[in-house]
Protein backbone atom coordinates (compact mmCIF):
# COMPACT_ATOMS: atom_id res chain seq x y z
CA UNK A 1 0.00 0.00 0.00
CA UNK A 2 1.10 3.54 -0.77
CA UNK A 3 1.07 6.44 2.18
CA UNK A 4 1.43 9.57 1.05
CA UNK A 5 1.77 12.76 3.52
CA UNK A 6 -0.73 15.13 2.77
CA UNK A 7 -0.72 19.14 3.37
CA UNK A 8 -2.85 20.44 5.25
CA UNK A 9 -6.08 22.82 3.56
CA UNK A 10 -4.84 26.32 3.36
CA UNK A 11 -5.34 28.36 6.43
CA UNK A 12 -4.42 25.16 8.63
CA UNK A 13 -1.04 24.33 9.45
CA UNK A 14 0.45 20.30 9.62
CA UNK A 15 2.34 19.68 12.55
CA UNK A 16 3.23 15.72 12.24
CA UNK A 17 4.55 14.03 15.39
CA UNK A 18 6.70 10.85 17.04
CA UNK A 19 7.65 9.47 19.96
CA UNK A 20 10.73 7.06 20.42
CA UNK A 21 12.17 4.69 23.14
CA UNK A 22 15.58 3.22 23.40
CA UNK A 23 16.86 1.88 25.98
CA UNK A 24 14.10 3.23 28.49
CA UNK A 25 14.88 6.96 27.33
CA UNK A 26 12.27 8.44 25.51
CA UNK A 27 12.31 11.39 23.05
CA UNK A 28 10.06 13.09 20.21
CA UNK A 29 10.01 15.56 17.91
CA UNK A 30 7.72 17.17 14.89
CA UNK A 31 7.74 19.01 11.75
CA UNK A 32 5.23 22.16 10.99
CA UNK A 33 4.42 22.49 7.69
CA UNK A 34 1.60 24.54 5.39
CA UNK A 35 -0.62 23.74 2.98
CA UNK A 36 2.23 24.20 0.42
CA UNK A 37 4.13 21.62 2.09
CA UNK A 38 6.85 24.62 2.99
CA UNK A 39 8.99 24.11 5.79
CA UNK A 40 7.80 26.13 9.05
CA UNK A 41 10.31 24.49 11.66
CA UNK A 42 10.75 21.46 13.70
CA UNK A 43 11.25 20.36 17.16
CA UNK A 44 13.00 17.52 18.95
CA UNK A 45 12.92 16.94 22.71
CA UNK A 46 14.89 14.30 24.99
CA UNK A 47 12.19 13.31 27.89
CA UNK A 48 14.35 11.06 29.78
CA UNK A 49 12.86 7.71 31.11
CA UNK A 50 9.02 6.98 29.75
CA UNK A 51 7.49 4.33 27.69
CA UNK A 52 5.97 5.01 24.07
CA UNK A 53 3.05 6.40 24.79
CA UNK A 54 4.63 9.56 27.35
CA UNK A 55 7.04 9.98 24.10
CA UNK A 56 3.77 10.08 21.19
CA UNK A 57 1.86 12.43 23.69
CA UNK A 58 4.92 14.70 24.78
CA UNK A 59 5.29 15.19 21.21
CA UNK A 60 1.79 16.50 21.03
CA UNK A 61 2.15 18.17 23.85
CA UNK A 62 5.10 20.22 22.40
CA UNK A 63 3.51 20.88 18.95
CA UNK A 64 0.98 22.34 20.65
CA UNK A 65 2.92 24.77 22.96
CA UNK A 66 5.29 25.64 19.31
CA UNK A 67 2.27 26.18 17.71
CA UNK A 68 0.69 28.69 20.03
CA UNK A 69 4.12 31.02 20.84
CA UNK A 70 4.23 31.01 16.75
CA UNK A 71 0.78 31.69 16.63
CA UNK A 72 -0.68 28.85 14.79
CA UNK A 73 -3.89 29.12 15.63
CA UNK A 74 -5.36 26.58 13.36
CA UNK A 75 -3.18 23.19 13.99
CA UNK A 76 -3.68 20.28 12.40
CA UNK A 77 -1.55 17.33 14.59
CA UNK A 78 -0.94 13.92 12.84
CA UNK A 79 1.08 11.12 14.13
CA UNK A 80 1.41 7.15 13.75
CA UNK A 81 -0.06 6.97 17.28
CA UNK A 82 -3.71 5.73 17.36
CA UNK A 83 -4.26 5.69 21.12
CA UNK A 84 -2.52 9.07 21.27
CA UNK A 85 -5.02 10.25 19.17
CA UNK A 86 -7.59 8.99 21.33
CA UNK A 87 -6.58 11.07 23.97
CA UNK A 88 -8.09 14.04 22.37
CA UNK A 89 -11.59 12.18 23.14
CA UNK A 90 -10.63 10.55 26.55
CA UNK A 91 -8.45 12.60 29.25
CA UNK A 92 -8.56 9.82 31.26
CA UNK A 93 -6.01 7.56 28.97
CA UNK A 94 -3.58 10.36 29.96
CA UNK A 95 -0.69 9.63 32.49
CA UNK A 96 -1.29 11.66 35.92
CA UNK A 97 2.69 12.96 35.29
CA UNK A 98 1.60 14.88 31.94
CA UNK A 99 -1.98 15.78 32.90
CA UNK A 100 -1.55 19.23 33.98
CA UNK A 101 0.73 19.98 30.74
CA UNK A 102 -1.97 18.69 28.47
CA UNK A 103 -4.99 20.65 30.52
CA UNK A 104 -2.35 23.57 30.14
CA UNK A 105 -2.54 22.85 26.00
CA UNK A 106 -6.14 22.42 25.98
CA UNK A 107 -6.32 26.19 26.94
CA UNK A 108 -4.37 27.30 24.95
CA UNK A 109 -5.85 29.68 21.74
CA UNK A 110 -5.63 27.31 19.59
CA UNK A 111 -8.17 25.57 16.89
CA UNK A 112 -7.03 21.71 16.71
CA UNK A 113 -7.36 18.38 15.15
CA UNK A 114 -5.55 15.19 15.69
CA UNK A 115 -5.57 12.22 13.23
CA UNK A 116 -3.63 9.34 12.71
CA UNK A 117 -1.12 8.30 9.92
CA UNK A 118 0.77 5.11 9.22
CA UNK A 119 4.34 5.63 9.97
CA UNK A 120 5.47 5.30 6.82
CA UNK A 121 3.52 8.38 6.25
CA UNK A 122 5.55 10.38 9.09
CA UNK A 123 8.87 9.78 8.42
CA UNK A 124 10.16 13.27 9.22
CA UNK A 125 8.69 13.74 12.46
CA UNK A 126 10.56 10.38 13.07
CA UNK A 127 13.78 11.61 11.93
CA UNK A 128 13.03 14.48 14.62
CA UNK A 129 11.74 11.88 17.43
CA UNK A 130 15.34 9.86 16.94
CA UNK A 131 17.01 13.56 16.83
CA UNK A 132 15.47 14.31 20.14
CA UNK A 133 18.15 11.53 21.48
CA UNK A 134 20.64 14.03 20.82
CA UNK A 135 19.72 17.14 22.36
CA UNK A 136 19.56 17.88 26.03
CA UNK A 137 16.56 19.93 26.33
CA UNK A 138 13.87 20.99 24.03
CA UNK A 139 15.01 22.50 21.14
CA UNK A 140 13.48 24.43 17.91
CA UNK A 141 14.81 24.22 14.69
CA UNK A 142 14.09 27.27 12.47
CA UNK A 143 16.29 26.03 9.32
CA UNK A 144 15.98 22.64 8.57
CA UNK A 145 18.47 19.94 10.01
CA UNK A 146 19.90 18.29 7.17
CA UNK A 147 18.79 14.67 8.08
CA UNK A 148 15.07 15.67 6.77
CA UNK A 149 16.09 16.47 3.42
CA UNK A 150 15.30 13.43 1.55
CA UNK A 151 11.93 12.65 3.62
CA UNK A 152 10.69 16.24 3.58
CA UNK A 153 11.90 15.80 -0.64
CA UNK A 154 9.54 12.73 -0.88
CA UNK A 155 6.68 14.30 1.08
CA UNK A 156 6.48 17.68 -0.72
CA UNK A 157 6.41 16.36 -4.06
CA UNK A 158 4.30 13.86 -3.33
CA UNK A 159 6.00 11.07 -3.31
CA UNK A 160 4.65 7.90 -1.70
CA UNK A 161 6.50 5.35 0.96
CA UNK A 162 5.43 1.64 1.03
CA UNK A 163 3.69 -0.14 3.31
CA UNK A 164 3.95 -3.35 3.85
CA UNK A 165 1.88 -6.30 5.23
Amino acid sequence: MSVIWKPPTITWVKANTDGSVLNLNSSCGGIFKDFRGTYLGSFACNIGYGNVFEAELVGLICAMEYAASHNGYRLWLETDSSTAVQAFHNHSIIPLRLRNRWHNCMQLDLMVICSYIYREGDCCADTMAALGKTVTSNTWFQTMPASLSIDFARDRNGLPNYRFS
